[in-house]
């Protein structure tokens, strides 16, 4: 099995040592794109690496980013957005947030998600960036 280098400094302290790939509950989103679509047809894209940071892009091209961590055994997925650099001073850090999470997903990959408001998700991984 290949070892999968962990980039830059690991932000979450029970993410120290590196994964391979077949041990890493998230290796499959590495290097590829998660589609998240919402009940109204709007898609956001995410690119997940594996320094525990992540990129983002709207349906209506607003770019984010932020820090990654698996918790509760990896079964929550929770994400902390980054502050945009053009946020005005008083501006409250902006609070994790989780979600379901279900390892071993691979591209190609396409599934229903139910968020803990009700809300449904549909949620795919294709290839590429």
């Amino acid at each position: 099995m290949r070892k999968i280098a962990l980039l830059g400094a690991i932000i979450a302290a029970n993410f120290a040592v590196a994964a391979t790939a077949a041990d890493d509950p998230i290796g499959g989103v590495y290097g590829n794109t998660v589609v998240i679509t919402i009940g109204t047809g709007e898609t956001t894209k995410l690119w997940i690496n594996t320094d525990h940071t992540f990129t983002g892009e709207s349906s209506k091209g607003r770019k984010f980013s932020g820090k990654w961590v698996l918790k509760e055994n990896n079964t929550k997925f929770c994400t902390t957005p980054d502050l945009p650099a053009n946020a005005p001073k008083d501006t409250p850090a902006p609070k994790e947030l989780c979600a379901t999470f279900e390892a071993g997903h691979k591209v190609g990959d396409k599934w229903e998600q139910t968020q803990a408001n009700g809300e449904k998700k549909i949620i795919e991984i294709k290839t590429g960036m």
